[in-house]
């Protein structure tokens, strides 16, 4: 059992040593939260088994979350995943509220003008989260992403185009941090800190990242994907990218015709931002 699984079920465990203040359905939520954060995706039956929760009462936090919009159920195996409304609840103190006030349209506009998924993406530690995307309004896609997905840096391109445009040192940092404190899913591994450090040039002269051959997801071997910096006063704050389907598109087709639609609508970010 993991230290944040062992967490959620402490979590759910105060109630029994709580004091007259405290609101045990409350908690409760919270340890159906801490479980998800730590494994998005998961049914109720494995909720109930992180947090020690009945399966019913799992059940009903879970139906109340997805109400109230920062749970909601997959197609699949009828797992739950948390959605972005979680972490707008920090932007009070990350200055991120602009990525619903301004990237929110931006990518419905963007998933309009080209079709493939695009999504928007920020970084979390030595991870990049999904924040917003249009998975599930594209039908050009074979695997769906659910908002607050995390990705690895060495193994995507929004994280390639992250980790390049990132000032040097806090890139490697970065890339040192990768290869060791994240879960083993979104470890990068020594080939792909190669494949890495061999593409930077050419990330950094053509301004935006290329990448092929999921090889953390097995339902995107056929997929490639492309991802632009989102800078503020000289500081990536994010990426746009997109996925499509690597024998469609070629990066002559990819530079003539997207490219240059995911760099302005980076610069139009920017300038809202400020």
């Amino acid at each position: 059992m993991t230290r944040d699984i062992k967490t959620a079920k402490k979590t759910a465990e105060k109630e029994m040593h709580s004091g007259p203040d405290t609101v045990t359905s409350v908690v409760r939520s919270f340890a159906i939260l801490t479980a998800l954060n730590t494994k998005n995706g998961s049914t109720v039956l494995q909720l109930s088994a992180m947090t020690g929760l009945p399966r019913a009462t799992a059940y009903r936090i879970l139906a109340t979350l997805v109400n109230l919009g920062y749970v909601e159920r997959g197609n699949e195996n009828g797992a739950f995943f948390l959605t972005g409304n979680v972490l707008d609840l920090s932007k009070g103190i990350d200055g991120q509220a602009w990525v619903k006030d301004y990237g929110k349209p931006l990518i419905s506009t963007l998933a309009s003008d080209v079709v493939w998924p695009v999504s928007l993406t920020i970084p979390r530690d030595a991870t990049m989260v999904m924040r917003l995307s249009s998975d599930f309004e594209s039908p050009m896609i074979e695997t769906r992403f659910h908002t607050g997905t995390l990705l690895p840096l060495l193994a995507t391109a929004s994280g390639h185009s992250y980790l390049a445009f990132s000032a040097p040192e806090l890139r490697e940092e970065l890339m040192t941090a990768s290869m060791t404190d994240t879960y083993n899913k979104l470890r990068g591994t020594p080939a792909q800190l190669t494949t890495f450090r061999g593409a930077l040039p050419t990330i950094l002269e053509k301004g935006y990242a290329f990448f092929s051959g999921y090889a953390h997801n097995a339902g995107l071997k056929r997929t490639a994907a492309i991802a632009v910096p989102i800078m503020v006063k000289k500081k990536v704050v994010g990426c746009l990218s997109m996925r499509f389907f690597a024998t469609v598109l070629n990066k002559k087709v990819l530079e003539e015709k997207y490219v240059q639609i995911f760099k302005d609508a980076a610069h139009s970010l920017e300038a809202k931002i400020g």
